[in-house]
């Protein structure tokens, strides 16, 4: 049986985006590539970098005298084992309340209205 993909904190995320983004990245290079406005020393970094060796989420190989993080889970699996305890922690798992919220509240194009609309014909077809 697979295991479980690991909690990840909000901080965890932003620098586990970056290795996703490029993997195979020195702790230097996902300093330079943080966010505007986020202020973390290196020692900071190397420190979320570390958390998420710890859990998994990233392996460590050596490059010359540095250290390059990449993925060992993908982003996918981290964001459905989060998704899914959301879902059960705020909507109790009841799909038809959490999609009514979304769709109330977030800012949607024409084309992603369209694109839902599809998606729950083909989920009602599936029957």
């Amino acid at each position: 049986m697979p295991r479980k993909p690991p909690r990840i904190s909000e901080s965890e995320w932003v620098v586990a985006n970056i290795v996703w983004d490029q993997p195979r990245i020195t702790s230097a290079e996902v300093l330079d590539r943080l966010p505007k406005g986020f202020r973390w020393k290196q020692k900071t970094v190397n420190t979320f970098l570390a958390r998420l060796a710890a859990k998994g989420v990233l392996g460590i190989s050596r490059a010359g005298k540095a250290n390059c993080y990449f993925p060992k889970l993908e982003r996918s699996a981290c964001v459905q084992a989060v998704s899914v305890s959301f879902f059960e922690r705020i909507f109790g798992g009841a799909a038809a309340p959490m999609l009514a919220h979304f769709c109330q509240t977030a800012p949607l194009s024409d084309a992603e209205i369209e694109e839902l609309k599809a998606i729950l014909r083909r989920r009602q077809k599936e029957g």
